[in-house]
């Protein structure tokens, strides 16, 4: 449970939550909704008590799981922890079983009179595991993790090795596995496949505890809550009801404030054109006048906030510098991390003006091939052969190129050469003209997705290589990106999951991974897109 009393929350000097009171109890399923930037995820950090409020009141009884936006190394027990020692980690026998592990490893090169010591000790631990549920909580721990789309291979795998949306699985089943009485959830469905989706929106609609999220996934708000909280400018305003409900009485209040103000503004008129005509009358109609104008004053400053309609985001990118006719090939490219073997033998080419989406299960080494085709990863075997007058433009899905002490402004200098006038309107079309001077460690995780996007806007690249381009972007803006690339004349190489916005961009080709098949692209593959 989670009280709040007049909360205030900055981001830099930026007052995102003013003067906030609500409270979220056993049972309560409320979704936070707001516009890239409003502060939703800075809301949700500072309720985990992850970040200080500059006013306020925050009281939290019983237990908390607080799932960031970010997909962070985070915090482990010993360096080699595997996915599976962090998600038992939460009900603390992970420990238990890594010091059993160690153990083990241990008695086999012990001799005789040590071993009979470590076996003692791992008889101690193991009795102590099977008191804390251990072998139970395993096999539960397994099941949850199985449910967010994490394998047993993937779970042996140390956390160290695993690529940001493999951490942001084992996070979920973290948090899930520990049976808290508050869940405080930022997008929750990235990186999760259909299957993985349709089990959490399950567990979340039978979840008793306090739920607050935020997310993109419209279905899960309509699907998995019962309220709404709607950020807007500093504030926030309650609605019951799931997201659709939500929708159309944000319409019809605004269209209520909206007749009020009307009415408000008519009256003022009124009574200023009756001040206009009587105050240069007698001393009785001078004194009429004086009370008119009382009340119009009285009225201005009562007058009702209507609002102001979103501004939008415009995007595009800058037709490019035409390429050779084969902007990027490989060959023969194999790819492990210690003994995880990801990819072996994928042959890659890609033709001038192409948009190319690389599709395959999680594991299946989409990002590690888009990495490996930008050059950020080395490939173990193979070549990449970037061809003739290419400019490689790459977007990482966990926005590993930004600095978060750098400013957005200086983010933009790192990328283009242009004129910081021409930088600051590009910033503006991406509504972020505003924070220029804000360091990029305070965005949110739209808000860096919408920086990382401006990069390559300024660095007028011919081949674009975009890895999980929609991930924290809101509809709106989602829908901006998607044109942005229709009209787009240079190449582009893809990893997304995102059914709607593949289907609706309709790509050339595929690469099915981790085979590295390549296919004409037709929209029976969209049921292997929602599977990413």
């Amino acid at each position: 449970m989670i009280i709040v009393k007049d909360l205030s929350v900055e981001a830099g000097i930026r007052r995102l939550v003013d003067a906030a009171t609500f409270a979220l109890h056993p049972g309560d399923k409320v979704g936070l909704v707001g516009s890239n930037g409003a502060g939703k995820s800075t809301l949700l950090r500072t309720l985990a008590g992850r970040l200080e409020p500059v006013e306020g009141v925050i009281a939290r009884s019983g237990s908390i799981g607080y799932l960031s936006q970010e997909a962070a190394l985070p915090e482990l027990d010993h360096p080699l922890a595997t996915a599976l020692e962090r998600v038992l980690a939460a009900r603390e026998i992970g420990a238990v079983q890594q010091a059993m592990e160690d153990t083990r490893r241990k008695m086999e090169t012990a001799e005789s009179a040590v071993r009979e010591q470590l076996i003692g000790r791992f008889s101690r631990l193991e009795a102590d595991f099977e008191v804390r549920g251990g072998y139970r909580a395993e096999a539960e721990a397994r099941r949850v993790a199985a449910s967010v789309g994490l394998g047993d291979a993937e779970l042996a795998q140390p956390i160290v090795t695993m690529s940001g949306g493999q951490r942001r699985r084992v996070e979920l089943a973290r948090i899930l596995f520990a049976e808290t009485d508050t869940l405080l959830l930022d997008e929750p469905t990235n990186h999760l496949d259909l299957d993985a989706k349709g089990w959490l929106f399950r567990y979340l609609a039978e979840y008793s505890g306090a739920l607050l999220v935020i997310s993109h996934d419209l279905p899960l708000l309509d699907e998995s809550i019962t309220s709404v909280l709607a950020l807007e400018q500093g504030r926030l305003e309650p609605y019951r009801g799931n997201y659709g409900h939500y929708l159309a009485e944000r319409q019809r209040r605004r269209e209520l404030r909206i007749r009020e103000r009307r009415i408000q503004d008519l009256k003022i008129t009124q009574l200023e054109d009756n001040v206009r005509r009587f105050k240069g009358g007698s001393e009785k109609l001078a004194r009429r006048a004086k009370s008119m104008q009382t009340r119009a004053d009285r009225i201005k400053g009562q007058l009702v906030d209507v609002g102001s309609v979103g501004r939008r985001v415009a995007m595009q990118f800058p037709q490019p510098e035409p390429s050779g006719r084969i902007p990027l090939q490989a060959a023969g490219l194999a790819k492990a991390f210690g003994d995880n073997v990801v990819f072996v033998d994928v042959d890659v080419h890609v033709e001038r003006g192409e948009r190319v989406l690389i599709i395959g299960l999680n594991g299946a080494g989409k990002t590690t091939l888009l990495r490996v085709l930008a050059g950020q990863e080395p490939a173990d075997l193979g070549e990449v052969e970037v061809g003739h007058r290419v400019s490689l433009g790459y977007y990482a899905q966990e926005h590993e190129s930004i600095d978060p002490d750098a400013t957005v402004l200086e983010h933009m200098r790192m990328a283009s050469t242009e004129p910081d006038r021409m930088l600051r309107a590009v910033l503006g079309h991406f509504l972020l003209a505003d924070k220029i001077d804000q360091h990029a460690g305070t965005l949110s995780g739209g808000e860096k997705t919408k920086l990382a996007l401006a990069q390559l806007v300024v660095g007028r690249h011919n081949v674009l290589l975009l890895d999980e381009p929609t991930n924290n972007l809101d509809p709106q803006a989602k829908e901006a990106l998607l044109g942005a690339i229709r009209v787009y004349q240079g190449t582009v190489v893809m990893v997304s999951h995102d059914t709607d916005f593949v289907g609706a961009l309709m790509p050339d080709r595929a690469v099915l991974m981790p085979e590295g098949q390549v296919t004409f692209f037709d929209e029976s593959l969209l049921d292997l897109v929602a599977l990413a």
